[in-house]
This record gives structure tokens, sequence and C-alpha cells, in this order.
């Protein structure tokens, strides 16, 4: 059964991260995240896929959220991809990429996976 955690909250409090917690194999756990406004009481992005894992999260500000993704299995992304997400401007920087809109992360993450392949 699927079940909803409270990873952590921005430094003020503003924005939280939660999960979507699944088990896609024996002992095998998908932690599918997505990024609330608080005061707003909004998604800010939530993955379609929920495939998509989240490794590690830690606020490097009270705007700024840097994430550790895989999509499981993981076996083609080694240790993860890393994304800096801009809660307050609704963008992200995934690895060394130029900034984007929350829109379509999750689309150049996908085009993350082919190009690696």
């Amino acid at each position: 059964m699927d079940e909803i955690e409270i990873l952590s909250l921005s430094p003020g409090g503003r924005y939280r991260v939660e999960v979507t917690v699944w088990e896609a194999g024996n002992s095998h756990w998908v932690y599918s995240p997505h990024i609330i406004d608080t005061e707003h009481d909004t998604c800010l992005f939530k993955f379609t896929n929920h495939r998509w894992s989240l490794d590690r999260d830690t606020w490097l500000s009270e705007t700024l959220l840097e994430v550790m993704l895989r999509k499981y299995p993981g076996d083609r992304m080694g240790t993860g991809v890393r994304v800096v997400i801009d809660c307050a401007r609704r963008t992200a920087l995934c690895g060394d990429g130029p900034e984007i809109g929350l829109s379509v992360l999750e689309l150049a993450l996908e085009e993350m996976l082919v190009l690696g392949d």
C-alpha cells in the first residue's frame, strides 16, 4: 500500500517535501517526491511517472532545494542525478544543464536517461 511521508520543510516552513512510498519489489522501495507550497496549499512539482525516486533532499536556503533522484530500477543513472529546485521561481537545474521550468523537469530527466544510454 502506498503511503505519503513528509520528508522535510524549508527553513522558513513555506515549502514541504513529501514522498509517496511504495514497494517496487522485494525490499526495493521507491520514494516518489512532490513539493508543496504550504502558503498557497498547492503542489509545485510531482512526477507523473511514479518510478522516479528521491534518494536525498537538502535545503540550501529558504527557497532552494537540492535533490538526488533516480528512476527505478536505477541501473542507468549510477548514483543518480543532482537537481537544484528554486521553489520561488518554479525552476530547476539538472546536473550541469540550463535552468528550466518545473513544468518540463520530468521531460528533461527522461531525456537525460535516453542520452545516457
